[in-house]
């Protein structure tokens, strides 16, 4: 099931009824031939398995079998799956401002139109401005971000990744272990085709040495990491059995997820065994015997152990989505790691910083007594940036209407008060007015002068917020309470009232309730009289 989901259309479910989706599975003895498999012999036999396929005509018979592979439905359209932009492109319309992607840059082989050209595994319909901009850099995590439409992401690569490249693509966090086991595939399948070589002859073994046909430490690190944190999803188990459907072959990578680890990673080495457990490891086991559920050991009651998790710490802000009305931030200078306080010089045009804090793992367990609470309301297509004390005093609403100039005020429709807030790999952007320069500037932390105020020009120290954690004593298990029933889960995906948000145990919402990954997620709606926990089994 594909759709977008956001509302029951008036329905009263029952929300116990946790349906596992009838997934198509690979024929029986088709991974038979990897069984005891150790090392170079193993990814020989995941290639003889899958690189023998029905090759499809690149261009209009691709688009066709894009229709089994790509398509979901919004708001009960079918559209193309892209995951190059946020564009919701009717397949009725035909493909208009679209491409047909290669995820593995073609130019990485000279552009030769063999087999690799037209394996539909690593084709994707894209939007033409995210097909553009990704080019053909190396997949990486970027220090620094040059352009981005929120899903495709291009910038300078992270020390020690890109190989060389000066220029790196970060897919969206919901899609970096869908590219991460395509190009495990692209490179199995195809480690005898004539790569490194551009169609001008420029060298880009960025991810891999050519001769021998090796990925590059980095890269092997980053592709592994990417496929254990962002595990398969429906989405690409739907997608595998549509390309089962056209190419007659699979992506052993989704199929067997712990497949990689025994040819790259800590299991290298190991024979693999077919009959193994190829799911992640789903946790610890209830250690409380008297708890009839032995797969929810109480995830909202969190150990001390995990301090991002603990209710009054404060966790690292790390997409666009930690942005949101209601909750609460710290406002840090990103490498003096010092937080922005209600203190004030007499001239009122900046405030003061906190002490040094301690971060560890990006989580602060502890805020300076006299930092400030910074609490977002929407405002217009914007944020108003309510101040309070740590003892949740009201002081008043941050606003600029001048270069250099921030003040408190008593109302959040004050010109001035409206900021848009934008993550991106440096921090996060407070910008005052509709851009920095023809505005009152961005908010800044500026370290030689020890004040937080605004400015129309960068050079200052970006912000990084750090997110307030809830109290989770709210939180209830489903139940047959009214509640409950406003909330439907179908196999992996949840349907909820309108306006309804959904949230991981890490406090992060959701863009939707679509393909999520067996766990526990908490469902809060103006509508409910308490949140309410679901399980995806």
């Amino acid at each position: 099931m594909n759709a977008r989901l956001s509302s029951l259309a008036g329905a009263s479910l029952c929300a116990l009824a946790l349906a596992t989706p009838a997934v198509a599975d690979a024929p029986a003895g088709y991974y038979d031939s990897l069984e005891g498999k150790t090392g170079v012999a193993l990814k020989k036999a995941v290639k003889a398995i899958v690189r023998k396929h029905t090759v499809i005509s690149y261009g209009d018979a691709t688009w066709n079998a894009f229709r089994k592979t790509d398509v979901r439905v919004v708001n009960g359209k079918e559209c193309w799956w892209d995951m190059y932009s946020s564009n919701n492109v009717a397949v009725s319309s035909g493909h208009p401002g679209m491409n047909i992607e290669h995820s593995v840059a073609n130019s990485w082989w000279g552009g030769t139109k063999n087999d690799a050209y037209k394996d539909i595994v690593h084709l994707n319909p894209s939007d033409k401005d995210g097909n553009s901009r990704k080019s053909n850099y190396p997949l990486t995590e970027l220090s620094k971000c040059s352009w981005t439409n929120g899903v495709v992401n291009v910038g300078s690569p992270k020390s020690g990744q890109g190989g060389g490249s000066s220029n790196g693509f970060e897919p969206h966090d919901d899609y970096k272990g869908d590219f991460a086991r395509t190009y495990m595939y692209m490179f199995v399948v195809y480690d005898d085709i004539n790569w490194g070589r551009t169609s001008g002859g420029q060298n880009v073994e960025w991810m891999f040495t050519a001769s021998p046909f090796e990925l590059k430490p980095w890269a092997k690190e980053l592709l592994l990491r990417w496929s254990a944190n962002d595990a398969v999803s429906q989405k690409e188990r739907d997608r595998n059995d549509g390309v089962y459907s056209q190419q007659k072959n699979r992506n052993p990578f989704i199929d067997l997820p712990d497949l990689a680890d025994y040819i790259w990673g800590s299991k290298a080495g190991e024979p693999y065994h077919v009959d193994g457990a190829h799911e992640p490891d789903p946790g610890p086991v209830d250690p409380d015997p008297i708890d009839p559920d032995p797969v929810d050991p109480d995830p909202v009651d969190p150990s001390p152990e995990d301090p991002a998790l603990v209710p009054g710490t404060y966790v690292l802000v790390a997409s666009q989505s930690d942005i949101r009305a209601g909750e609460s931030y710290l406002i840090l200078g990103s490498d003096s790691h010092v937080a922005m306080t209600l203190e004030q010089n007499k001239e009122k045009t900046y405030f003061e910083p906190t002490e040094t804090i301690v971060i560890n793992d990006g989580v602060i367990e502890k805020a300076p007594s006299d930092a400030a609470l910074i609490t977002l309301e929407t405002l217009g297509d914007g944020y108003a940036l309510k101040a309070s004390d740590l003892g949740g005093n009201v002081k008043g609403y941050l606003f600029s209407s001048a270069n250099k100039t921030i003040n408190l005020t008593d109302y959040s429709t004050t010109k001035g008060v409206k900021a848009k807030l934008t993550y991106s790999a440096q921090g996060v952007s407070v910008v005052y007015g509709p851009t920095v320069s023809s505005g009152a500037g961005a908010l800044y932390y500026n370290k030689s002068a020890r004040r937080f105020t605004t400015y129309t020009s960068s050079g200052q120290e970006r912000l990084d917020f750090y997110r307030k954690v809830k109290d989770a004593s709210g939180i209830e298990d489903m139940t047959d309470e009214d509640d409950s029933v406003m909330v439907e889960v179908w196999g992996n995906n949840i349907l909820v009232p309108d306006g309804a948000e959904i949230y991981d145990l890490n406090g992060r919402r959701l863009a939707s309730g679509e393909n999520l990954a067996r766990g526990i997620y908490i469902v809060s709606s103006p509508a409910f009289s308490k949140c309410v926990k679901v399980m995806i089994k």
